[in-house]
């Protein structure tokens, strides 16, 4: 009994950490996109500075983690935490790299691609479609075939909840959304490795570190016009929220979880954005979402509890 009350707790921390992270993702995507209203000649100058601000934020954490290390130690040896962070990097050298890639270029291809395609509902349901491939592939990998409906119905979900909007058939755009929908799956797999190997912490900073030039090269190619008070406060929050805090708390929960599952719970994003949306840009959803949100809800219960297993329990 002792068994199954850990692998229980384990799940619902992991469900209450990843939905956490979530409104935070959402709340710093919200602050990306009133920047990016403010900013039309280069709209995703609020997305490149908080991919900047996060990556910043993040080392600051890791120091933070690194100096609390040093004084619990037995002999507060400086030296050795370094070896021992030095070590844990080095074994995660390839996650590391594709987070900071991933990094670069996410925030910018989901605002191109909702440039083109005028519907943020619709790119984010192809987004999306990453960590949920990364979840079909799991169930497929483990002869689950039932458990692999469970992030398709998801995927039905996120794009009825995007039927509320009406989108340009723009095949770039879907193009840019397909990219970052590559993006997110790389995100979510690497981060399982560094979960695997006790190095979110140096990992996470480390590729937020990498990101940093990336993301200054996007800033020099769009010009200086983004250097305005009220852009740079919102790349701050996004940076804060979007790039740093929400990373932290999803590596925790994909540590609970495992990517697979993750991969579904990020399908609740949307979700989690509504009250967001609401307060911060006036949304007002709709029937659509409501069906949509529905179908969510569903296949992120039924993923989490592995209901085919007990499905096929029940039925043997």
């Amino acid at each position: 009994m002792s068994k199954v009350r850990l692998i229980g707790r384990k799940t619902f921390l992991g469900v209450g950490v990843g939905l956490l992270g979530l409104l935070f993702c959402v709340t710093g995507d919200a602050f990306s996109a009133l920047g990016a209203e403010d900013q039309e000649r280069f709209p995703f100058a609020p997305g490149a500075l908080g991919a900047i601000f996060g990556g910043v934020f993040l080392a600051g954490y890791a120091a933070v983690l690194f100096a609390r290390d040093v004084r619990s130690s037995e002999d507060n040896s400086v030296a050795k935490e370094f070896q021992r962070a030095r070590a844990s990097a080095k074994s995660v050298r390839w996650p590391i790299v594709c987070l900071g890639i991933s990094g670069i270029f996410y925030l910018p291809l989901l605002v191109a691609a909702t440039q083109r395609i005028s519907s943020f509902p619709t790119v984010i349901a192809i987004a999306f479609c990453g960590p949920l491939a990364v979840a079909v592939w799991g169930a497929v990998r483990e002869a689950r075939f039932l458990a692999a409906f469970w992030p398709v119905l998801a995927g039905a979900g996120l794009w009825i909840m995007s039927l509320q909007e009406e989108s340009h058939a723009d095949l770039l755009g879907y193009a840019f959304a397909a990219a970052a929908a590559i993006c997110f799956a790389v995100n979510v797999s690497a981060v399982e490795k560094l979960e695997d190997r006790g190095a979110e912490t140096i990992g996470l900073a480390l590729a937020g570190l990498l990101t940093i030039p990336g993301a200054a090269c996007w800033l020099v190619a769009g010009g200086l016009d983004w250097f305005q008070p009220r852009i740079l406060l919102l790349a701050t929050l996004t940076g804060l929220f979007t790039a740093c805090v929400a990373p932290v708390l999803e590596a925790r929960s994909i540590g609970f979880l495992g990517k697979e599952k993750f991969g579904v719970l990020a399908a609740g994003e949307p979700i989690m954005s509504l009250p967001v949306g609401l307060l911060l840009l006036g949304e007002v959803p709709g029937w659509f979402v409501a069906v949509g949100m529905a179908a969510i809800v569903v296949a992120i219960v039924a993923n989490t509890v592995e209901l085919d297993r007990l499905l096929l329990r029940r039925r043997r």
